[in-house]
């Protein structure tokens, strides 16, 4: 990811995951979901996880772990 993000808020959720509430199919700001899904050995799982007005069910920009 660039630095175009840079400033923008972040989403963090339990278990440490960091996302960038942008869609990843059109770059819009999304809603994020309440909590996401992870595999059972800390991966995350490839699934939808906001709503974008545009695009639907949609995946955030994944930002790491913290």
């Amino acid at each position: 990811m660039s630095h175009e993000y840079e400033g923008v808020r972040r989403v963090t959720y339990d278990g440490g995951g960091t996302f960038v509430p942008v869609c990843a199919k059109c770059g819009r700001f999304v809603k994020p979901d309440e909590t996401i899904q992870v595999n059972d050995y800390k991966g995350l799982r490839d699934q939808p996880n906001a709503d974008c007005k545009r695009c639907g069910r949609t995946l955030m920009l994944f930002e790491g772990f913290i």
